[in-house]
């Protein structure tokens, strides 16, 4: 009875204590974003946020985080909004950007120091007529709300 908790032991530990070694480490990376509202509409985050960026002029989001990664974060790996996963309505409501979270859309791309970073997002006509329909953000949260509460 003893070899089989023995070797119970040892399976267990094989399988959680060890990992592969590609566990991550700690950082905590600042940024800021500078949005820059070139359309004729007023461009309005959600709930999250609350901003609102009338035609013409630029917000200036600032965000720090810390979490674990993999390899060291730079200016081509970092998550912007990672935290909030917010997206930016154009108008009327009928037209949602999306692509904040994603790092390529961004231009003016800097690191201005070791885990700091510096971008800019233009939200411009050719950006709003190729938004995203928001009523699709909707479903889409209330089907993840569905799945997680289950």
């Amino acid at each position: 009875m003893n070899k089989i908790h023995f070797f119970a032991i040892c399976i267990i530990f094989l399988c959680f204590g060890c990992g592969s070694g590609e566990g991550g480490k700690l950082y905590t990376t600042s940024a800021t974003i500078y949005l820059i509202n070139e359309t004729n509409v007023v461009v309005k985050s959600d709930d999250i946020l609350g901003y609102i960026i009338q035609p013409g002029d630029t917000l200036i989001h600032t965000e720090s985080l810390t979490s674990e990664y993999s390899e060291k974060p730079n200016i081509n790996n970092y998550d912007p909004f990672a935290t909030n996963n917010s997206l930016f309505i154009y108008g009327d409501n009928s037209k949602c950007e999306y692509r904040l979270t994603r790092i390529e859309n961004y231009e003016n791309r800097k690191e201005i120091s070791s885990l700091e970073f510096q971008f800019t997002f233009r939200f411009t006509e050719e950006k709003r007529e190729n938004a995203e329909p928001c009523n699709l953000y909707k479903e889409l949260n209330t089907l993840a709300n569905m799945v997680y509460k289950k």
